[in-house]
């Protein structure tokens, strides 16, 4: 009898298992229906067949359904080309490809949004291939912290944004600089944001430069500012070891605008602040001596609190008697 045609021994479906996260039992499926599939292409033969897949020696065997026979009958494969092999093997490829797409896009979807620890693995180009939890991801450079150096095999917290198809499968989308990473991170060190207790409202980023974070209290019962900075600062400190160098400011949110917008502005004094609707300004006043302070460094301070109110932000001195 011809010896039958072989596809992965053991050794090559674990590894390929590994590869792709899906389990030795899904490839072994995934070859009997391959072998099927190329049995009935190949052989002109409408008989009612089966496949079997022995995942120990890497061979299949094929069984003829025979109307009165309890035991369906193992088919010879003379028959059956040698060009078979390569055949099953293109198709299983296929449905590995598949699976494995199937399954990223599927984590995309049930932890869109959601904080998850990631191994960077590879440069991308300008970006890093990680291990997002045991599936590729991809952290692309418009995703990164501009200027945060990543080695081989750093941990690194990520938020997962979506699932990207590609021309042979598909990755897992993540980022470090948007700002939903730093109200998952509060989030996780602020049980007070877990329970409710105190709401995120707004967050303003400048990715590895400077956040704030505006944030409230529904009920009024709790200092929603402590509770998200900690006694002696240990929650904000936690937030901030995991974005490297930038600073996290904790703001009070306020219904009412011109106070948004006097808190938005910290560490600078605010005098007064004047609302013009028509153009959606906001003109503040604030003393000499706190204005470079209220405009910040190449105007990064009244440029996150416009970002985080809403308000354009015009910002003028009033000179001391």
């Amino acid at each position: 009898m011809p010896r039958q045609p072989q596809v992965d021994p053991e050794s090559a479906l674990h590894d390929l298992a590994e590869d792709t996260s899906i389990s030795e039992q899904q490839i072994a499926t995934a070859v009997e229906e391959a072998v099927l599939e190329t049995y009935h292409k190949l052989v002109e033969d409408d008989a009612e067949v089966h496949a079997r897949v022995d995942i120990r020696n890497g061979r299949w065997e094929v069984y003829r359904v025979v109307d009165g026979v309890e035991t369906p009958a193992r088919v010879d494969m003379p028959e059956f080309p040698r060009l078979a092999a390569a055949a099953v093997r293109a198709a299983v490829a296929g449905r590995v490809e598949e699976a494995s797409r199937r399954r990223v896009l599927d984590v995309a979807a049930s932890r869109h949004g959601q904080l998850i620890d990631a191994i960077v693995e590879r440069p991308a180009g300008q970006g890093w291939y990680v291990d997002a939890g045991g599936v590729a991801g991809m952290l692309p450079p418009e995703e990164r912290i501009a200027g945060e150096p990543l080695e081989r095999h750093q941990h690194i917290k990520v938020v997962v944004l979506e699932g990207r198809s590609r021309v042979h499968d598909a990755i897992l989308v993540v980022s470090r600089s948007h700002p939903l990473l730093l109200h998952r991170l509060l989030e996780q060190e602020v049980p007070e944001l877990q329970s409710g207790q105190v709401v995120v409202r707004g967050i303003a980023r400048d990715p590895g430069r400077r956040s704030k974070v505006a944030v409230e209290a529904p009920l009024g019962d709790i200092d929603p500012q402590g509770a998200c900075i900690g006694p002696r600062g240990v929650r904000q400190r936690a937030v901030t070891s995991e974005l490297g160098t930038e600073q996290v400011q904790i703001v009070a949110w306020a219904a009412e605008p011109e106070q948004y917008v006097m808190n938005a502005l910290i560490p600078a004094g605010v005098e007064a602040v004047e609302l013009d609707d028509e153009t959606h300004t906001a003109h503040v006043k604030v003393p000499s001596a706190q204005l470079s302070l209220a405009i910040g460094r190449a105007g990064e301070n009244a440029r996150l609190a416009a970002r985080l109110t809403g308000w354009r932000i015009d910002i003028a001195a009033v000179e001391e008697d």
